[in-house]
């Protein structure tokens, strides 16, 4: 795996955004947080064919991607991370530190269209 994608790869998608895809790593993984972000889309969708649109998403990504667990190393990640962004007066977002620990405890970066990654720690690709 060179790489662990973000949420926002596969919401651009769907609403149609530009995406660089040439800087997307050949061989990727996610975070279980991406799934369960995905599956929350669904469920909060307006009408049924925004839901249409995501369940095609969500259903894409699980059958292409491994989704990596929260394990231990990852949880270590997270506490570390966290730690430091507040220490540096930052604030993360509770799913974005989970998707980051998660990047950091494979020593991959994280691929995403979204500045949340900002306040921590880790190695990100703008797409």
């Amino acid at each position: 795996m060179r790489g662990l994608l973000d949420t926002s790869v596969f919401i651009a998608g769907e609403q149609g955004r530009a995406l660089a895809a040439e800087r997307l790593p050949d061989e990727a993984a996610i975070s279980v947080v991406t799934l369960a972000e995905l599956e929350l889309g669904v469920h909060m969708a307006a009408d049924e064919s925004v839901r249409a649109g995501r369940i095609r998403t969500l259903r894409a990504v699980q059958t292409t991607y491994v989704a990596l667990p929260v394990d231990g190393d990852v949880a270590s990640a997270f506490a570390a991370l966290v730690a430091a962004a507040r220490r540096a007066g930052r604030r993360a977002k509770v799913q974005d530190a989970w998707i980051a620990a998660t990047a950091r405890a494979h020593d991959v970066p994280v691929y995403t269209q979204d500045d949340d990654f900002d306040a921590l720690a880790v190695d990100v690709v703008r797409v």
